[in-house]
């Protein structure tokens, strides 16, 4: 999938900080290139799929992440886990905002709340992706 996806965590409408911990825990044990001074990070899995993860962990806290080029299947189950742990959501341009759970959706800003969807695994946000 060819386009770029923001994770952001919100609290009360603005945007807070995601542990890095989370982002340890879940990309991590699929890295297989880094460049640090880009804050680059690329991830393969299991089922031959693979993504470009951009993000920087600085006092064990990441501002944000965003995911590019990346493949359906395991790297969006692997997205879906990431959003749980961090309690962040996912921002696809042009799409509804993706939760982890629908607390989530009164942390939004107010022209995100509407039209986001919970969803569960990759499977809902590949639906969700093809149906923008």
């Amino acid at each position: 999938m060819g386009y770029d996806m923001f994770v952001q965590r919100f609290e009360r409408g603005d945007a807070g900080p995601i542990a890095g911990e989370a982002f340890r825990a879940v990309f991590e044990p699929h890295v297989d290139r880094r460049q640090p001074e880009l804050s680059y990070w690329h991830i393969s899995l299991d089922d031959g799929g693979t993504a470009d993860v951009y993000a920087t962990v600085a006092d064990d806290t990441l501002d944000s992440l965003m995911i590019s080029r990346f493949s359906p299947g395991l790297v969006l189950d692997m997205l879906v886990e990431f959003i749980g742990l961090a309690d962040a959501v996912v921002l696809p341009p042009g799409c509804p905002t993706l939760l982890a759970h629908e607390g989530q959706r009164h942390h939004l800003p107010a022209e995100l709340r509407a039209d986001a969807v919970v969803v569960q695994m990759g499977a809902d946000v590949e639906r969700v992706l093809e149906s923008c």
